[in-house]
């Protein structure tokens, strides 16, 4: 017995000190602890997987995809549209930071009592936006449901370990599939819609219902174990005492200041050389690197653990694929229902209706193939071919305008689609090879990662469109309008007119002396041509954080091989049918503990 249960420490592990389990090495356990057929799974287990994806609608479908589809009439109704990349922005820096202190935590207090807490946030979030009076005031709702979905994350952990492991991406894939019927899919139309028919308000009233109702189930049948890492030696206490907050601190300052430098950056008031723009983003690479090195040398618990940096191939290549993934996806939703709006249509529906390819794209790509991703196996190849096909769509996007709407409908399916497939492929293959006791840590620093590449993201796209629409549009279209007859005496009022007329204000240029047919034409034609010589530059600076992610994406270890029957967890508490773990667990402790002397035999 002793030589079959015996560990043998791979070269990406660490050695396992003292009490030592077949479930601290993810590939014997599924291959070892593999029935012939999975278990069945209790209505609990389904219940369980259903709240806790439901309960990403709040902060993601709600506070962020609808968010971003109308930001533009948020901070017109509001008055400072000066403010509005910082709802996206505070969104991405806050979920980034809250994902790894959720999953720390979750390794510490479980699974329930961390998602429970990112709920109740979420609700508090929605009611600041809801209730919201400014552009800042919503920023730091917008914030507030992004540090919630951080922590509700902690269910990208949750989920899995709950599911055999051939089924893992079927319940991931559900929380993708909960964000994106209708919201993902629709989320454009629905957003402007609301804002013409009702109140962009309702975009924060839908994520207090789907936060309430999430939290009320999640409570009701989510029961994990309460102690996920086992490390009984240490009081909970001495668990939170040892947590990294320095690092924390370190990370999150970091990626703030650097990211006001690269917002700042190319502005009227901030050009690219001035002292405003350059020290804040070479303080915060700074900051951002003594964040590492002090995590990799100090604290006893740290946000961005060494040992799990050491999985160079299991692991820490695929932070590189999500962090480009989510650079590109997160700053697209922000800015592809802009570039629709100053390119294509002013109309809300049109707007919306232009955008369900991306939608629907993003339905079929975060929830259709992923669902039956154990079944295509060759996992790193999948992910392969999700980065190459985002990286060619999204570069496309640039031949389409901006006289194509077609071409430009239909890249973004591929373009856009692709997201949710990486996403998940990398928390699937992370948690094949990830031990139970670091799958909190890991789903975490994903999650983090993921997000502080759309903060990133955010900022330096935005930036590249807001320096050359600055540049550009009035040049062109002061140009188009002298040519067409224009008195250049009133040029004061024609670039108002003009931005008013693009984006769907009526009579704009009715007080405008001279403004004929015209020279109305002339001008949108130039306004059109300046955005659409903005956006190619956008598109076009995706191109190397792609190649990157692919060329990473081709060292990842495939963990195709442990898509087995094995489940790693049981639930510690029955509220309806099935069995928990209490009893199993035992029973499974002492037919796989490994003991000291075990090993030496």
């Amino acid at each position: 017995m002793a030589s079959i249960e015996k560990v043998q420490a791979t070269a990406y592990e660490e050695p396992l000190a003292h009490d030592v389990y077949i479930e601290d090495d993810p590939h014997r356990a599924a291959l070892e602890l593999n029935p012939e057929k999975p278990e069945k799974l209790t209505w609990q287990t389904v219940f369980s997987i259903f709240f806790l994806g439901l309960g990403f609608v709040g902060p993601v479908s709600g506070g962020f995809l609808l968010v971003t589809a109308i930001l533009f009439q948020i901070g017109t109704e509001l008055g400072d549209v000066s403010n509005i990349a910082w709802m996206p922005g505070g969104w991405s820096i806050a979920s980034s930071v809250s994902f790894s202190i959720a999953g720390s935590l979750s390794d510490i207090f479980g699974r329930r009592n961390v998602t429970l807490s990112g709920q109740v946030i979420a609700v508090v979030g929605a009611i600041v936006g809801a209730t919201a009076q400014t552009t800042t005031t919503v920023v730091v709702g917008c914030t507030l449901l992004g540090f919630s979905a951080g922590i509700i994350f902690v269910a990208y952990a949750g989920i899995p370990e709950i599911l055999p492991n051939k089924w893992r991406n079927v319940g991931l894939a559900w929380t993708e599939g909960a964000m994106a019927i209708p919201w993902a899919i629709c989320g454009v139309i629905i957003a402007n819609q609301l804002v013409s028919k009702a109140t962009w308000r309702w975009a924060f009233y839908i994520a207090i219902i789907y936060a309430v109702i999430s939290m009320i189930g999640t409570a009701i049948f989510y029961f994990p174990p309460s102690r996920p890492r086992r490390d009984f030696e240490k009081t909970r206490w001495q668990e939170i005492k040892e947590i990294d907050y320095i690092g924390i601190i370190l990370y999150t300052a970091g990626l703030t200041i650097f990211l006001v430098g690269l917002t700042w950056a190319g502005t009227p008031a901030h050009p690219w050389r001035s002292a405003s723009v350059i020290a804040p983003i070479v303080l915060g690479v700074l900051v951002f690197i003594a964040c590492f090195v002090y995590d990799f040398i100090v604290p006893k618990q740290p946000f961005f653990p060494l040992g799990l940096f050491r999985r160079y191939r299991e692991f820490t290549l695929l932070l590189v694929v999500v962090f480009v993934a989510g650079m590109i996806f997160y700053s697209m939703s922000g800015l592809l229902p802009q570039g629709t709006l100053y390119m294509f249509e002013s109309d809300p529906l049109q707007i919306g209706l232009t955008q369900l390819p991306n939608g629907i794209g993003n339905f079929i790509g975060g929830t259709l193939i992923p669902a039956i991703a154990h079944k295509i196996k060759h996992l790193k190849m999948q992910m392969i071919v999700a980065l190459t096909v985002q990286l060619v769509f999204v570069a496309l996007y640039s031949v389409a305008i901006p006289q194509s709407k077609g071409a430009w409908m239909a890249f973004q399916f591929f373009g856009q689609g692709c997201f949710g497939m990486i996403t998940l492929l990398c928390y699937f293959i992370a948690g094949l090879h990830v031990p139970l006791r670091e799958l909190g840590i890991a789903s975490g620093l994903i999650g983090t990662f993921r997000s502080a590449g759309g903060s990133v993201g955010n900022a330096i796209f935005n930036t590249i469109l807001t320096s050359v629409v600055t540049t550009e549009m009035p040049k062109r279209v002061i140009a188009a309008a002298l040519e067409a007859g224009f008195p250049a005496s009133n040029l004061a009022d024609l670039i108002p007119a003009t931005v008013g007329a693009a984006t769907g204000v009526p009579d704009a240029f009715a007080k405008v002396e001279g403004a004929t047919p015209e020279v109305q034409q002339a001008a949108l034609k130039a306004f059109r041509a300046a955005y659409g010589y903005a956006f190619k530059r956008v598109f076009w600076a995706t191109i190397p954080f792609g190649v990157i992610a692919i060329i990473c994406a081709c060292f990842v270890l495939d963990s195709s091989q442990y898509l087995t029957n094995h489940t790693a967890v049981r639930m510690e508490k029955e509220t309806i049918g099935g069995r928990g773990t209490h009893a199993d667990d035992v029973e499974s402790k002492e037919v796989h503990h490994v003991s000291e002397s075990d090993k030496d035999a």
